[in-house]
């Protein structure tokens, strides 16, 4: 499975006629990305028939979201629900640097029916491992946790990475880890030589140029999905 990040209508067109498998709707890439904007995620759905992950992500200062942003946060999860989208894209901490668990409970409520992704907030906490393990106890609400394992880029983290991929495939019951954050065409052989995996998020690496202002490119897509196929 090999999801893409799209902004607009042109990128979901192409990300589906270039064979993406599923498609992250954003707004704002250059602030790590927001949720997009009502205009945008409807046309999107119109244009495309990928499934649809819809950001959720109020502003881009922190993970740390106060009660305003909360009350953003389930409009616009109430909306996802009306569009369309096959689920969201959360992750939340508090200022200690641990999994929001009060805000997390709540997310899983509102969504509904909803597949939910856990982005790379998980990052972000003080302790990886053990907020992994948090979220491991929601595994059952949660589909997805995209992470780069703790780095920069994902190719740093690959023995962590193998772990919890392992970690799923025993438990079933529990989300799938889709790595992100340094899959690029040029690398994708290696994170399969060690992780012989499934699942990968890709944003620039799959355009012109690594350039967000640029086109997704069929040929990058194409060695993408080949290694993982």
């Amino acid at each position: 499975m090999l999801e893409v990040i799209v902004q607009n209508p042109r990128d979901a067109y192409l990300a589906e006629q270039y064979g993406a498998n599923r498609m992250e709707v954003v707004s704002a890439i250059s602030e790590g990305g927001l949720t997009p904007s009502f205009g945008a995620i409807k046309e999107i759905i119109r244009v495309s028939n990928l499934p649809a992950m819809m950001m959720i992500r109020p502003h881009s200062f922190s993970f740390v979201y106060d009660e305003s942003a909360r009350i953003v946060m389930e409009r616009d999860i109430a909306f996802a629900k009306e569009v369309g989208v096959q689920g969201i894209v959360y992750g939340g901490i508090t200022e200690d640097g641990n999994i929001d668990r009060a805000l997390l409970e709540k997310v899983i409520d509102w969504k509904g029916d909803l597949d939910l992704t856990f982005h790379r907030a998980l990052e972000a906490t003080k302790d990886i491992e053990a907020s992994y393990k948090v979220l491991r106890e929601y595994g059952k609400d949660i589909n997805q946790l995209l992470t780069s394992g703790g780095t920069r880029s994902a190719l740093d983290s690959l023995p962590r990475l193998k772990r919890w991929i392992q970690d799923s495939k025993e438990n079933p019951d529990s989300f799938q880890i889709l790595v992100g954050s340094g899959v690029k065409p040029e690398n994708i052989a290696t994170f399969q030589a060690t992780l012989n995996h499934t699942d990968y998020h890709v944003g620039s690496a799959a355009r012109e140029a690594s350039d967000f202002s640029k086109d997704i490119l069929k040929e990058k897509i194409d060695t993408l999905k080949q290694h993982i196929d």
